[in-house]
């Protein structure tokens, strides 16, 4: 029904309240007890209306309500502000604290392995002889080979040079340990390479060495390149005295025999600069 045909109040007649609370007032039942579940809004109405009487005067108008409410929602705006600041700086603290417990980890390990590495270095000292510790000394302060002065010409010459400077830095890698210059002669795909590099390697890690034997290269054989390999082969004949290798760490020494006349096929190949070491194969001996 339209407002136009709702017929007049009666005189006399009750007029509804124009204040919707008054009106909720007016016809609430009365009740007894203080049961939450039975507040028209629930309990935090009656909370929220605490917490301003306090803080605002608040006298139950409608404008004093949401003057407080309002200032109620700045409040715990700044609060979760301040809260969130908090939380932040928890995580800045958390995440200091965790990096530098993991660094003092990463340092306790690192001081646990230099340690142990100490002990077993002064084990391994405690079980050399004196003669065995002036052998070991001496192969420590073996020089580096020369390198020939025509090792790097693109010549059959170079070549062969590059075989006689390869075999000196074989014997003085198992002598010192140093395999710089041998790796630094020796291609990737050398796996005869690779081997004498990580067996000296760990020789003198194991805290062994071997003494100095005597070689001598006495014949060279030169092939050229065939056409669509990358390689030439040049097989040196060599001769090689006793070799006494010492393992460390109290282990009795090893001996191999004298080799007369063994024959090593290498492949090497120029790489615009010096030559490389692509293999080297044992093809009698």
């Amino acid at each position: 029904m339209s407002a136009s045909l709702r017929p007049a109040a009666p005189a006399g007649a009750r007029q509804p309240a124009t204040d919707p609370g008054q009106a909720a007032a007016e016809q609430r039942p009365a009740t007894q007890g203080s049961h939450a579940h039975l507040e028209p809004n629930g309990p935090s109405e009656r909370v929220e209306r605490i917490a301003l009487s306090g803080c605002w005067g608040w006298s139950g108008s409608r404008v004093g309500l949401r003057r407080a409410a309002a200032g109620l929602v700045a409040v715990c705006v700044l609060a979760l502000g301040v809260a969130a600041c908090s939380v932040k700086d928890t995580k800045t603290e958390a995440s200091a604290s965790a990096s530098a417990s993991a660094s003092a980890a990463v340092a306790r390990a690192e001081k646990g392995i230099a340690d142990a590495n100490a002990s077993a270095t002064a084990s391994r000292e405690a079980a050399l002889t004196p003669e065995l510790r002036a052998k070991r000394d001496t192969a420590l302060a073996e020089p580096a080979p020369e390198k020939p002065e025509q090792m790097n010409d693109q010549t059959r010459e170079g070549a062969t040079l590059t075989a006689w400077y390869f075999l000196e830095l074989y014997r003085y890698a198992y002598m010192t340990g140093n395999t710089t210059e041998l790796a630094a002669m020796s291609d990737d795909r050398c796996q005869f390479c690779q081997s004498v590099i990580d067996r000296a390697t760990k020789l003198h890690q194991n805290g062994g060495w071997a003494d100095k034997w005597d070689q001598e290269i006495t014949n060279y054989t030169y092939y050229e390149k065939i056409e669509g390999y990358d390689y030439n082969e040049l097989d040196v004949t060599v001769s090689q005295g006793q070799v006494v290798s010492h393992p460390g760490g109290g282990k009795e020494p090893t001996t191999s025999n004298p080799e007369e006349n063994q024959v090593l096929d290498f492949a090497v190949r120029y790489n615009g600069s010096r030559w490389m070491i692509g293999e080297v194969e044992v093809i009698k001996k």
